[in-house]
């Protein structure tokens, strides 16, 4: 009896494991297409199973973190395991199109099982005249670059070529002063210079044919855990322009830089990133330029990067916005953070850039923009006399939740909407506001408009503690074809450039005199152009 039982028990266990050997032996293989036209497309796939485990797929792929998942990016297709307990999968790619979820059983037969999951965009803003792209990253190399960008429906990508520098190594021997050869129509790569100081600031230099020399990774002081002698950034900025190249001033939302303003005022700047590793809505994370500035935080006070940007439109300056990610390896995705110009002609990487420069441009990590004024755009200059009432009108519509959407005139808000998240539903996958305002004008005024988020940064889902953000460059109504001036601005800015005057006369180490004298000479040049204002 009792040796009968013991051979029934091993039965029935010998039969448990087979059975759920076979439960788990479901081999799903998959492709991903467009809806609309069945092509196979590159997508961001994420599996887990019931408890929330991440499941890897099949082959070699690159991985990312985004929104508290692990990611595998694919290219058409893969292949997966899927266990006993089921799986649920999430295909994502880029802002524009609606993000796939579905679960997936595991409780089938033991076998292979066929699947074609079809992704549907929402919105195709290459149709409406628009070019995406990050403008900073330092990984991957192009190669692997190339399939994250499909998979991001990414258009554009600069990787920055840093001297010396160890986590850059692979990208320094990219730089061919051309698109790299992986690029292709929709999918460009081009290697430029990042220039890294630290007490200064940083330069991204692209369209370069050559690498700037004489700039070491990492110039200056961070913080205080590093010192290094310092450089004056004009002569970099210099020699991009006489190489017809453009120059972004990067992440003002952390390091601004002492040189920030001077740059800005000499001419030299072609636009800013406005958003990159930190939140543009936060204060910025190096402080050295107020506190070496020689004022009290009362006379000087640190500003939030967007209210910066702010002080620079309303002190005249036409500057327009960049966006990217600052990428150095899988704690965010290419494009996370990217910016789309509206393009004239042939859309491709010249003609991004160009439309960069002229302002063209919104930037966001997210929400899609549809911002105009006047039947004006974001980078266009209008002339008027007397006065003038300008009826604004901005759309925003996201694949991530947002709660406030706003137009600003000259910094202050002129239309305003805020929803909380639990009266704000996505419908079909999207997240969608829209304001309209009507503005009277009696003197140059520039307005764009923003996406904004709650101010509570533990409801953030976003890498780095981003918020959900998007911001277009301005559209500027001149009086009589004259420059935006507001006086307090420009008194503010006076007074960054007198702070860096007051910390160069303290003979800070450089890495030569000349350099020293250089960036006094262009302070002071600066300074008296924000004094003829």
């Amino acid at each position: 009896m009792k040796k009968t039982y013991l051979i029934t028990i091993m039965i029935w266990l010998v039969f448990c494991f087979l059975n759920q050997n076979s439960m788990a032996a479901i081999r799903l293989e998959s492709q991903i297409v467009d809806d609309a036209t069945g092509e196979p497309l590159a997508a961001r796939v994420a599996l887990t199973n019931p408890d929330g485990k991440f499941i890897e797929i099949e082959g070699r792929h690159e991985h990312v973190q985004y929104v508290a998942k692990r990611w595998c990016y694919v290219n058409g297709t893969f292949a997966v395991t899927i266990p006993d307990s089921g799986a649920t999968i999430e295909i994502s790619r880029g802002f524009e199109t609606r993000p796939l979820i579905e679960k997936i059983s595991g409780k089938a037969k033991a076998g292979t099982v066929q699947k074609t999951f079809r992704l549907r965009r929402w919105i195709d803003m290459r149709q409406k005249g628009y070019v995406n792209g990050d403008i900073h990253a330092h990984l991957p190399v192009p190669e692997e670059a190339r399939v994250q960008m499909l998979a991001e429906d990414l258009n554009a990508q600069v990787l920055y070529h840093v001297a010396d520098s160890q986590f850059s190594y692979a990208i320094n021997k990219c730089f061919t002063g051309k698109l790299d050869v992986c690029s292709s129509p929709g999918c460009e790569i081009y290697v430029g210079q990042e220039i890294r100081e630290f007490q200064m600031g940083h330069l991204g230099l692209l369209n370069i044919k050559k690498l700037v020399p004489g700039y070491p990774d990492m110039g200056g002081s961070l913080e205080y855990w590093r010192s290094r002698p310092h450089w004056d950034l004009m002569r970099a900025m210099r020699a991009t322009r006489e190489q017809n190249g453009m120059v972004v001033w990067c992440h003002i939302s952390s390091l601004p830089g002492a040189e920030f303003p001077v740059g800005i005022a000499l001419g030299l700047v072609d636009a800013v990133e406005l958003i990159t590793w930190s939140d543009p809505t936060q204060l910025p994370n190096h402080w050295n330029p107020w506190l070496n500035s020689g004022f009290s935080m009362a006379e000087f006070p640190i500003m939030r990067s967007l209210d910066l940007y702010y002080q620079f439109l309303n002190a005249g300056f036409r500057l327009p916005i960049a966006a990217g990610t600052d990428k150095f390896g899988e704690e965010i995705p290419l494009g996370s953070n990217r910016v789309y110009a509206r393009v004239d002609g042939q859309a491709n990487f010249a003609s991004w850039l160009e439309a960069v420069r002229a302002g063209k441009t919104f930037v966001t990590n997210g929400p899609i923009l549809e911002f105009e004024a006047d039947g004006q755009h974001a980078g266009d200059v209008v002339e008027f006399s007397g006065s003038k009432q300008i009826k604004a009108r901005v759309t925003a519509r996201s694949i991530l939740p947002f709660t406030t959407l706003e137009i600003v005139a000259n910094g202050e808000t002129v239309g305003h909407k805020t929803i909380p998240n639990e009266k704000h539903p996505a419908v079909d996958g999207l997240y969608s506001m829209e304001v309209e305002a009507a503005v009277d004008i009696s003197q140059s005024t520039w307005l764009a408009a923003r996406v904004v988020e709650h101010p509570d940064l533990r409801s953030r889902i976003l890498p780095r503690g981003l918020s959900v953000f998007a911001h277009t460059s301005p559209i500027y109504f001149l009086k009589d074809g004259k420059k935006v001036r507001q006086e307090a601005s420009i008194a503010y800015l006076r007074k960054y450039v007198e702070g860096t005057i007051h910390w160069l006369g303290t003979n800070p180490q450089f890495a030569t005199e000349e350099e020293l004298r250089s960036a006094k000479q262009a302070a002071e040049q600066a300074l008296q152009v924000y004094k003829n204002l």
